[in-house]
């Protein structure tokens, strides 16, 4: 676990999103930091007894790692959490001084790492506790062990806590400062298997505690994903885990239009593009790969943006979807969307008030939130505003 005055080893921030400008304007997605602090402190009401640990895998679900780090420097986020180490190396290289919890697995070859970063690893399998050990060389090593109580994904199962019980007593520098599980179900129509399963993780939770003689109050339970943490109480326990309702999204379209005015989380994204092109088409003009598209009256004005399905606009959009005013023309291709009925120089919004959901292009795409916001591609200037 990271420790007060914890100083990481000089790194350069990772490069994958180096922000390049050479004051042309390129496609910019903004981050809006008013959001980020308004859903933060909607999360903190929900829970005010829990502490809270934001997910930041994937680069910050598409937002930016290194972007969002001036609002995680200066709030009250008392863990964040990645996937893997690289991830954690990162947090670690731009300052980041408090718990880095990593939430999915780890190699042998990432022994050295977590060491050397402080970094919290999960307990998932059996072979980690004393390679750990012997990785820490007689140091103190703090961790999390994660439960599968139903994911099937990762994660010590019950029949395996006895193994685990056995090695931790075997390897005592790994202190164990945390127990948590993962819920495969969300939402309120899952409430049954949720409520069971979180019974279940207090009952095994407790008998990880007794017989390693832990006292409760120096470990971490945690189940709460975001709809947990919105929708059951129960599962709050002693630290959240919120995601994509930090970042304003929800699952889907149905669940933003049932949900969204009730919880009154607030999206964070805003997308613009400036157009790169104009023309004037004529009638029985196509449009675009596969001319999928062919201007209907006299004559249409055509934008084109220079932003594509490699910058995360998904190619399913192609002629069903209008960003305000202007309908999407034609297929989108790699690097380049049309936009109809728009002959100005003026930046265009995408994304944000008033234009179509960020869930309502998942929808449209046969896909869901999460899928869309971790396509953002590198080439998009992401900005804090």
């Amino acid at each position: 676990m990271g420790r007060a005055g914890f100083a990481a080893p000089l790194l350069q921030p990772a490069q994958t999103m180096t922000c390049f400008s050479d004051g042309a304007p390129y496609p910019e997605l903004r981050i809006h930091t008013s959001a980020l602090a308004h859903n933060l402190a909607l999360l903190r009401r929900l829970a005010p007894r829990s502490q809270i640990l934001i997910a930041v895998k994937a680069n910050a679900y598409g937002c930016g790692i290194g972007t969002l780090f001036p609002f995680f420097q200066h709030s009250s986020v008392d863990f964040l959490g990645v996937a893997n180490c690289k991830e954690a190396v990162e947090l670690r290289g731009l300052g980041w001084q408090k718990p880095i919890l990593l939430l999915g697995g780890f190699f042998p070859e990432n022994l050295r790492t977590i060491v050397e970063y402080a970094i919290t690893p999960s307990i998932t399998d059996l072979w980690q506790v004393r390679a750990l050990a012997q990785a820490a060389a007689g140091k103190a090593l703090s961790v999390h062990i994660k439960l599968d109580l139903g994911m099937g994904r990762i994660g010590i199962r019950p029949e395996n806590v006895p193994a685990l019980i056995e090695a931790l007593r075997a390897a005592p520098t790994v202190h164990v400062s945390g127990i948590f599980t993962h819920f495969p179900h969300a939402g309120p129509a899952a409430r049954d298997k949720i409520l069971a399963q979180n019974q279940r993780f207090i009952s095994v939770s407790a008998g990880i505690l007794q017989q390693l003689a832990l006292p409760r109050s120096s470990v971490l339970l945690h189940a709460a994903n975001s709809y947990a943490v919105a929708f059951f109480p129960e599962t709050h326990h002693d630290l959240i885990r919120p995601g994509i309702l930090f970042y304003g999204y929800y699952q889907s379209e149905e669940d933003r239009l049932q949900f969204g005015a009730k919880l009154g989380f607030q999206p964070c994204l805003e997308l613009v593009a400036t157009p790169i092109s104009h023309r004037v088409l004529r009638r029985g003009d196509s449009i675009s790969y596969g001319a999928t598209y062919t201007v209907t009256e006299e004559e249409e004005h055509i934008a084109v943006l220079p932003l594509g399905y490699a910058d995360g606009i998904p190619r399913a959009l192609s002629n069903r979807v209008c960003f305000g005013r202007f309908p999407l023309r034609g297929r989108v291709t790699m690097d380049q969307i049309m936009l109809g009925n728009y002959d100005g120089s003026s930046p265009v919004r995408l994304l944000g008030h008033g234009l179509p959901s960020l869930e309502h292009w998942a929808e449209l795409a046969h896909s869901f939130s999460y899928e869309l916001l971790t396509h953002l591609g590198n080439r998009l200037q992401r900005r804090l505003v």
